[in-house]
């Protein structure tokens, strides 16, 4: 019995400490692409990791006053949503020429990814640091 209740707290440990992380990285592309300090998010579905814990960002119930929407899936996206910067959970998000960015987990890591002319479009400077996850 001890050994199965110190099993479970173990996962759910790991399952907190990879929310937490995610959130956290979450916040950093965000406030990066935003330029704001306090972001107003829409979540498109949802998030666990921006709803348990959203940092500085604040979590806004529309589209309409959104600087920026995170989306899980492009499935009947609401009108209001599509003129908004979109970012993506999913690598497959990046398909859709609105869609700036993603941050999704492939292979137990955090992958990071930006299109050059997507963030142009929307005049994105992101700083040196972003280098690295910008695709041309």
């Amino acid at each position: 019995m001890r050994a199965l209740l110190f099993i479970l707290i173990c996962i759910g440990t790991v399952f907190a400490n990879d929310v937490a992380l995610e959130s956290a990285i979450f916040n950093k592309v965000i406030i990066a692409v935003t330029t704001k300090e306090y972001p107003e998010v829409y979540i498109y579905k949802e998030n666990k990791a921006l709803e348990q814990f959203p940092g500085k960002l604040k979590i806004v119930n529309s589209c309409k006053e959104a600087d920026i929407v995170i989306i899980t899936t492009l499935k009947n996206l609401p009108e209001a949503c599509k003129e908004k910067i979109l970012f993506g959970t999913r690598y497959s998000h990046l398909r859709d020429n609105r869609v700036v960015g993603a941050f999704f987990w492939q292979k137990g890591r955090p992958n990071i990814l930006f299109y050059k002319r997507r963030l142009e479009r929307y005049n994105i400077k992101l700083d040196a640091s972003f280098d690295k996850y910008i695709e041309k």
